[in-house]
């Protein structure tokens, strides 16, 4: 993830026009906060305990949200980074994360305004229905169909941080992908979501000898498992033949740690 950044050391990723969509963030969030003052005189409660929310996840995302340096769609290789949904922090090639303080600080406006907009919809939604009237039941049920199930499925509908390839890449991390799904059945009731780590191409390519082994190892695909409220559980290595439409073989294998088991040129 190459990108021009406003200071060096402060921020890795954001440049001077997420400044400015930062300054509409800010006024949105004022704008809800003045809503909440004129619905309770606890809205300085609510300002605080959502500011605390959205720094938690931020924070969070550093820890369950990661991209370790990759050469998919970098051929010269590219720093890794975490944070989620904006990258915080940067990963070197050795392995250090470098936290960018703008980032951290651009990520948690944006929790917290997503935040303050699902409390917004919710306190309308509550006044509508006449939450004060229902029973702590219908209370818990709500909660629980319209919070915390969705929350815990959101890997099916928003997709995680990872590298960008297009071209021959794209469609080799297409192939991995369906046969981790489809062939070797990994997607399912536990883990809803894989997300590309990394891609090697191995040389040479057997489709250039005279009589190519169409059971050779020619590219193999780094992928990284979703489970419930978007929680990385395993990592898998899928293997493909010479032309890329087929896999041979799939690995599961542990978070942490590389994903190649050699140093094979790429």
């Amino acid at each position: 993830m190459q990108q021009s950044t406003l200071l060096e050391d402060w921020s890795y990723f954001a440049d001077w026009g997420d400044l400015i969509l930062a300054v509409g963030g800010l006024l949105a969030v004022t704008l809800a906060l003045v809503w909440w003052s004129q619905q309770t005189r606890y809205w300085h409660r609510i300002a605080i305990l959502s500011f605390l929310a959205a720094f938690g996840l931020a924070f969070a995302s550093i820890y369950l949200f990661w991209v370790p340096p990759y050469y998919a769609g970098c051929p010269s290789g590219c720093m890794g980074w975490r944070g989620y949904p904006l990258p915080v922090a940067r990963i070197t090639f050795d392995g250090q994360t470098q936290i960018g303080m703008l980032d951290m600080l651009l990520n948690t406006l944006l929790l917290w305004l997503l935040i303050l907009v699902a409390s917004l919809v919710g306190r309308i939604g509550a006044v509508i229905f006449g939450w004060e009237r229902w029973s702590w039941r219908t209370r818990v049920l709500v909660v629980l169909g319209f919070v915390l199930i969705p929350w815990a499925f959101l890997p099916r509908y928003l997709p995680p941080p990872q590298p960008t390839t297009t071209g021959e890449e794209l469609r080799l991390v297409t192939n991995a992908r369906r046969a981790a799904e489809i062939t070797y059945g990994v997607t399912g009731l536990w883990v809803h979501r894989l997300a590309l780590e990394d891609l090697r191409q191995l040389s040479p390519n057997p489709l250039g000898e005279t009589t190519p082994d169409l059971t050779a190892v020619r590219s193999q695909v780094c992928l990284r498992g979703y489970t419930y409220f978007y929680l990385p559980w395993r990592r898998y290595r899928v293997s493909l033949e010479p032309t890329g439409v087929n896999a041979l073989s799939i690995v599961e294998l542990p978070l942490e740690g590389p994903c190649w088991t050699d140093e094979a040129t790429r």
